[in-house]
């Protein structure tokens, strides 16, 4: 799981992020980003056309950006650090958090790929080809 957070090089040396915060963020990111793909390509594509912009498949992006960002930020500081308090800075989750919330933008651009094939009135969203 290490191998996917390359830009995260600073935790390498901590054993708990091995054991818990990788996998943890990992299921996070999939978990949303799949959330959001379902009900943007399956749901509402299928319904109407209401939401067939570009504008619309932005703002779920970002939705999914803010979800992972909130989910990862709260499961690593409480599951992992078992922190309490928000009042101390931890810099390495703060990062980890960013990084995770940069991949799952990344990550629903490449699954839209494959999700805008099964959609009626969004099929030529993010992408036409």
């Amino acid at each position: 799981m290490e191998n996917f957070y390359f830009l995260f090089e600073d935790l390498n040396n901590w054993s708990i992020w091995d054991q818990k915060g990788y996998t943890i963020g990992f299921i996070v990111l999939i978990f949303s980003t799949l959330l959001y793909l379902s009900i943007f390509y399956l749901l509402l594509g299928r319904k109407s056309m209401r939401f067939s912009s570009m504008g619309s498949w932005f703002l779920f992006g970002l939705y999914n950006l803010i979800t992972i960002f909130i989910s990862t930020l709260l499961l690593e500081g409480f599951q992992v650090f078992e922190l309490s308090v928000f009042g101390e800075f931890y810099y390495e989750i703060w990062m980890f958090t960013i990084i995770n919330a940069l991949y799952g933008f990344v990550l629903y651009f490449l699954f839209s790929l494959v999700f805008k094939r099964f959609s009626i009135f969004s099929k030529y969203y993010p992408v036409k080809f």
